[in-house]
């Protein structure tokens, strides 16, 4: 393969995050739907996604055509952990490079979910780059993460533009299981949570 190279995609912010492309966001859930790290014990991934740890994936700034090495139809954006307590510039950094990471992606033939899995702090720089009409997101649940779960699903409704959009509620426990069906989202048990 060769090298990754340093590229400057369209944008529509002032902080130059890349626009996503509106042909090649993701669909249906193609399964397995793998987290990265995993893709060694499991030799079929269908979807990628990084609700992992931080430090599984930060190497990837460095090499994104890594990924490649699983052969994934789809990917959702790398969920960097961005909190209330982050300052602006450090999350804008990251914003950053999951929207290039998934830009070079989608040029590349993977169709993308946009992570929506940020604080509430970060919602409208985390909105940049993901063109109206985008109709495919995942975020995180969490247990007595209810509220902030509600304001993801608002987001991905207005960015779709639609009241049921194509989003996918990883993890969460039974009251976001229960959310999700009210609303005919997407529930996936996470793996780890199930193991308790």
């Amino acid at each position: 393969m060769e090298p990754v190279k340093d590229i400057l995609y369209p944008s529509d912010n002032r902080y130059d995050i890349p626009c996503l492309r509106l042909d090649r966001q993701a669909g249906h859930l193609e399964l397995p739907f793998v987290p990265y790290g995993a893709g060694r014990r499991n030799k079929r991934v269908a979807t990628l996604h990084f609700y992992v740890d931080d430090y599984r994936f930060n190497a990837l700034w460095k090499n994104p055509a890594k990924i490649f090495d699983n052969n994934p139809a789809a990917a959702v954006e790398c969920n960097y952990s961005l909190f209330d307590t982050t300052p602006l510039a450090f999350g804008l950094r990251f914003i950053y490079q999951k929207r290039w990471m998934a830009r070079y992606w989608q040029e590349n033939g993977i169709r993308i979910y946009v992570d929506l899995n940020v604080s509430s702090k970060f919602f409208k720089y985390n909105r940049m780059g993901v063109p109206d009409g985008w109709n495919a997101f995942a975020t995180r649940g969490s247990l007595g993460g209810m509220d902030l779960l509600k304001a993801k699903f608002e987001q991905a409704r207005q960015i779709s533009g639609l009241d049921s959009p194509n989003l996918i509620v990883y993890g969460g426990g039974k009251e976001v299981h229960e959310f999700c069906c009210r609303h005919s989202l997407l529930y996936v048990h996470d793996y780890m949570t199930e193991k308790l």
